[in-house]
């Protein structure tokens, strides 16, 4: 163990009163135990007044268990906001799910997609011809629930609305915004 010392030494980076003072200051070499290698007890210490490094380096500690416990909470609290809000989901689905027990007007025989934007894209409910003329005259109306899209009667649709209204999508018909960006008319002079 004392060869990183011989070395020291050699190379002149240390004199002998710092290795001994090394030796005498090593925790654990000559007083690992109640008493040392020839059976001597351990001389206490003499109660030396710290230097303000020890003191710091336990604010340091203590800081970081701060920082380790308050990251710990923040942890369990986002864990236990996630639980909350999947019980919250799973509860509105239930009383969703008996809202329209029965009340779908989804066809198996239902061919003709009728496309609309909801939830920041473009999705589909299939219909008859029957039901998306009346999709389009607002007579009835669609939901989402868990993912997929049922054609419901409006007394229906305006009670699942008061429960979940994110999940109701809007079919009216949108004009875009005059923003002023579009072309000027064409004029009806022009020769192509």
């Amino acid at each position: 163990m004392g060869s990183l010392q011989d070395a020291l030494l050699k190379a002149g980076l240390a004199d002998e009163s710092q290795a001994r003072t090394q030796r005498r200051d090593r925790p654990g070499a000559a007083r690992s135990g109640p008493g040392n290698a020839k059976g001597r007890p351990a001389k206490q210490s003499r109660g030396r007044k710290s230097s303000g490094k020890s003191g710091g380096a336990s604010d340091l500690e203590r800081a970081y268990k701060a920082r380790e416990q308050a990251e710990k909470r923040e942890k369990e609290d986002r864990k236990k906001a996630r639980v909350a809000a999947q019980e919250a989901r799973r509860k509105r689905n239930e009383q969703l799910d008996e809202l329209v027990r029965g009340k779908t007007l989804n066809r198996k025989d239902a061919e003709e997609p009728r496309y609309f934007e909801h939830l920041g894209r473009i999705r589909r409910v299939l219909c008859t011809p029957e039901q998306r003329a009346q999709l389009n005259a607002g007579e009835i109306g669609v939901v989402n629930l868990r993912g997929s899209y049922l054609l419901i009667d409006l007394d229906t649709l305006s009670a699942y609305r008061e429960i979940a209204e994110d999940l109701v999508p809007d079919l009216s018909p949108k004009e875009p915004e005059d923003d002023g960006s579009h072309y000027p008319p064409v004029p009806d002079d022009l020769i192509w």
